[in-house]
């Protein structure tokens, strides 16, 4: 379905992805993980054309795009993509309603009439319907951001580009965004999901990257990465994270 060659990032002399290569099957669901500041959110950027790579192509649907450039193909692209990010980026003076709405209308030209039936669709997959008339100020983080889910899915994306989706919320409230992604995925939907939450990316996706120094140290199923990693770093890694997850004392 998608294919990422060579693409390569810098911000000053840093070279955050270093020559990526990757291959992504429809219905794929591909967990990203990695030390903090290896570039897995640049990844995505990169991807969505967010950020411009200094090289890098995307082949998609048969079509070679090339990333280190804006133009008609890259948009055509781009139109095939929805992001959900780490913010929820809703217009504070629209209702739930409007904020799905929006790219419907604006990207897609489709008639108001047409774009709220298809908005309280996707609120109602969220689990948001009955909050649709209420604007962002009086919804909790979890609310915003399965709004935010709830816009992207509106466009009908190929491809759902996910970048640390629970990171901006108290932890009692990522339980039900992950809950919904999870949903999401069940359907069939190919993502690419940037993640801190181990266990989650364990149980939902099929496929796990572990990012490293702007490359791609591990690639492999659940299993594979985090039962039997091959590479040392990523053996680090996860030792590390595991003894996060341990608590300091017993009573």
């Amino acid at each position: 379905m998608l294919e990422i060659k060579n693409l390569s990032k810098s911000f000053h002399e840093n070279k955050v992805l270093d020559h990526i290569n990757l291959k992504i099957e429809k219905g794929d669901v591909v967990g990203i993980i990695g030390p903090s500041g290896t570039g897995k959110s640049t990844l995505l950027r990169c991807i969505n054309q967010l950020e411009i790579p200094e090289e890098g192509e995307a082949v998609f649907g048969g079509k070679t795009v090339d990333l280190s450039k804006k133009h008609k193909d890259s948009l055509e692209f781009r139109k095939s993509t929805g992001m959900v990010f780490q913010r929820f980026y809703l217009f504070e003076k629209k209702t739930a309603l409007e904020n799905v709405m929006e790219g419907l209308m604006v990207v897609q030209k489709k008639s108001k009439a047409d774009a709220k039936a298809i908005a309280l669709k996707e609120l109602e997959r969220v689990g948001m319907a009955s909050w649709a008339n209420h604007y962002p100020k009086h919804l909790s983080g979890g609310q915003q951001q399965r709004v935010a889910i709830a816009r992207a899915l509106a466009l009908k994306p190929e491809l759902l580009l996910l970048d640390e989706p629970t990171s901006a919320l108290d932890p009692e409230l990522v339980g039900e965004v992950l809950e919904t992604i999870k949903n999401v995925a069940a359907e069939g939907h190919t993502m690419l999901l940037v993640s801190h939450e181990m266990n989650f990316v364990r149980h939902v996706a099929n496929k796990v990257i572990f990012l490293d120094g702007g490359h791609v140290v591990e690639y492999g199923t659940p299993k594979e990465v985090f039962t039997n990693p091959q590479n040392e770093r990523t053996k680090e890694f996860l030792r590390k994270m595991q003894l996060l997850n341990e608590p300091e004392y017993v009573i």
